[in-house]
């Protein structure tokens, strides 16, 4: 885990992030943001860096359209473990890049970690570990040495995040699970095979790839990896929501949009670049007791 550090120093870059539970419409609500207010994506994803995780990780790169994008494909499957400190470092080169040419870095998705090691200036002490098939002793990192990573300068955040009842998010895994499965996320497992990415390697991706790992190993039939595969991605979206709800009780302010309401991101996120006061969010996961039940009313203004 990190250790917060604050930086002092070079001035705050302004960044917008927009997060949320799996299926949410995260990188729709980006884009459209992005367009808006002449921004340029960088993914936080854990698996969008691999290239050829394309469908399982659901990269949706045709939803970019013109808007450039960062941190996606930039690393291989095969060879390749791309870990925390190397994303702090390459999030904050690419957020620095784009501010450097006068547009806004959008930070856009679900890897709440990835996140929350960016917003709270995470710095982190000793090297990475090494893979554990290596033959390395696997020493935990520990201070008094040199850091893996420490922020170059610090964020000026604002924090959006995509808000559906967990019913409704249960309901939009499942169809965009079965949409992924028509659309060949099988054969993209295939390929990443005969590209030399071993089954092992696959499962250590997680989800989508480690279920698939397991049907092409032969080991469950096709209906049985994809009923197992719903319920997990179902329980890793309730995971996402308790660690926002972590960030929300140390202090991390989200402003929560129901089901990525786009007028409200586009009035916070104008005031935010126009150095305005911001109105508390709507509403906080941390006072939602049944996540299942609409969102609270909103405040009064």
């Amino acid at each position: 885990m990190g250790i917060f550090c604050e930086t002092s120093g070079p001035a705050p870059v302004k960044v917008l992030a927009v997060t949320g539970p799996t299926a949410t419409g995260k990188t729709a609500l980006a884009v459209k943001l992005a367009e808006r207010f002449g921004g340029e994506i960088v993914s936080v994803d854990s698996r969008q860096v691999y290239r050829g995780l394309d469908i399982g990780s659901g990269k949706d790169i045709e939803e970019y359209g013109n808007i450039p994008y960062h941190l996606i494909d930039i690393a291989d499957p095969a060879a390749e473990v791309y870990n925390l400190a190397r994303f702090c470092a390459d999030a904050f080169a690419a957020v620095k890049d784009i501010a450097d040419r006068g547009r806004l870095p959008v930070l856009c998705g679900g890897t709440a970690l990835y996140l929350l090691a960016l917003l709270a200036g995470y710095r982190l002490p000793g090297t990475a570990l090494p893979p554990r098939n290596s033959g390395m002793p696997r020493t935990r990192q520990a201070g008094g040495g040199e850091d893996s990573f420490s922020p170059p300068f610090p964020l000026d955040a604002l924090v959006l995040g995509v808000y559906y009842p967990r019913a409704e998010v249960r309901e939009r895994i499942r169809i965009r699970l079965d949409k992924r499965l028509e659309e060949g996320m099988l054969d993209e497992g295939k390929r990443l095979l005969a590209s030399g990415v071993s089954l092992e390697k696959m499962e250590f991706f997680g989800l989508e790839y480690r279920e698939m790992a397991r049907f092409l190993a032969g080991k469950c039939t096709r209906r049985e990896m994809r009923d197992v595969l719903l319920n997990r991605i179902r329980q890793f979206a309730k995971r996402q929501d308790i660690f926002f709800r972590k960030m929300e009780r140390e202090g991390h302010v989200i402003h929560w949009l129901d089901r990525g309401d786009f007028g409200t991101a586009v009035r916070l996120t104008g005031s935010f670049l126009a150095g305005e006061a911001l109105p508390p969010p709507d509403f906080r996961l941390t006072e939602i007791v049944n996540p299942s039940r609409p969102v609270p009313e909103r405040r009064p203004s």
